[in-house]
């Protein structure tokens, strides 16, 4: 008689949760729903660190005008249930049920805005987190961290030029063991 190799299935699986976001040096992250910035190389970090992975958004962020959208799969936080339905894309009502459509895949990236990166960050493992060398005008703003929870593990300066306004410096942390 085989026995059956005993496989260990996860029931409670979830995603590795990565927060990816762009902040001023005073912790802006947008102003009236739109970037403060255009930052055509970071744009195309953003692009390589996420491809073909799934996203979660709040609905205004995933509404707004230069809203990054995932070609593979996006889960949309919002309570209304006539939400305009697009390609690939599901509707949670939090970020909970948001986690749990997404329970399946590997690696999925929290692209904001504020309150759903103030409610992802006790959850997230690493932060893809540009740091924009300004203090700027906004009503967006990145949660306070407490730094002494992260390690930095990479970072790449990137000075103005005359496509970037701004130096920035593309930062890669870890959440430490505490």
């Amino acid at each position: 008689m085989h026995h059956l190799t005993h496989t260990n299935i996860n029931l409670t699986a979830k995603p590795h949760l990565y927060i990816i976001a762009a902040m001023s040096e005073n912790q802006v992250i947008g102003q009236n729903n739109r970037l403060p910035w255009h930052l055509p190389d970071e744009w195309t970090h953003f692009r390589k660190v996420t491809d073909g992975k799934a996203f979660i958004q709040g609905r205004k962020s995933f509404e707004a005008a230069d809203a990054l959208h995932s070609s593979y799969k996006n889960v949309v936080l919002s309570r209304n249930e006539n939400l305009e339905s697009f390609d690939k894309t599901e509707r949670a009502n939090d970020l909970n049920e948001g986690i749990a459509l997404l329970k399946d895949e590997n690696e999925v990236f929290v692209l904001g805005g504020a309150s759903v990166f103030e409610q992802a960050l006790s959850l997230v493992e690493k932060l893809y987190l540009t740091i924009v060398h300004t203090t700027i005008e906004g009503d967006a703003y990145f949660p306070k961290l407490n730094w002494d929870e992260w390690e930095l593990i990479s970072s790449e300066y990137h000075q103005t030029d005359e496509r970037h306004v701004y130096a920035f410096s593309m930062n890669l942390y870890v959440r430490k063991d505490l």
